[in-house]
């Protein structure tokens, strides 16, 4: 397994442009071998044993998150998944720009738990790196910060399992 490494939210991406200014964002990548579409990255993320137990969890509340549910949010078939809503998908373009103007991404948003999720993917010759990163509005009303190391540890587990 490839290194987690935290970086910035790259600028102009679907996580950069959501919500307000002085929202919580954070991101992290990490490179791994062959190509990979950003419908594999999504289908193995929450199809991964990292994400298992939230799965188990939605699938008790009875919310689409079975693995048809999955596939069908990786291939674009719908537009919901668990607690998530997409709030919006953009597929790689080829042209020079920055990761987040050229590359596969997707943005879901959980209004129930005001947090947001984004996936990314860039080819990188003979490799894909993988983008994982979060948004939370309202951090410091919403109890989050609390739990916010509890929550960069998972989203390192959660990536790396990808």
């Amino acid at each position: 397994m490839s290194k987690v490494t935290a970086c910035d939210v790259p600028e102009g991406s679907l996580l950069a442009q959501f919500g307000d200014a002085s929202d919580y964002r954070d991101c992290f990548w990490r490179d791994v071998p062959g190509e990979v579409t950003l419908a594999q990255l999504i289908e193995r993320f929450y199809s991964s044993m990292a994400f298992l137990p939230e799965r188990l969890i939605l699938k008790a509340l009875r919310t689409p998150a079975g693995r048809a549910d999955i596939r069908a949010l990786a291939s674009g078939e719908t537009d919901r998944f668990g607690a998530w809503k997409l709030v919006e998908r953009r597929e790689a373009r080829s042209s020079s720009g920055s990761v987040a103007q050229t590359n596969a991404q997707v943005l879901l948003e959980s209004k129930d738990t005001s947090t947001a999720s984004w996936f990314c993917v860039e080819p990188m010759g003979g490799g894909s790196r993988l983008y994982f990163g979060s948004w939370v509005g309202g951090i410091d009303q919403s109890g989050w910060r609390a739990v916010l190391s509890a929550h960069v540890w998972y989203s390192r587990v959660l990536l790396g399992g990808v």
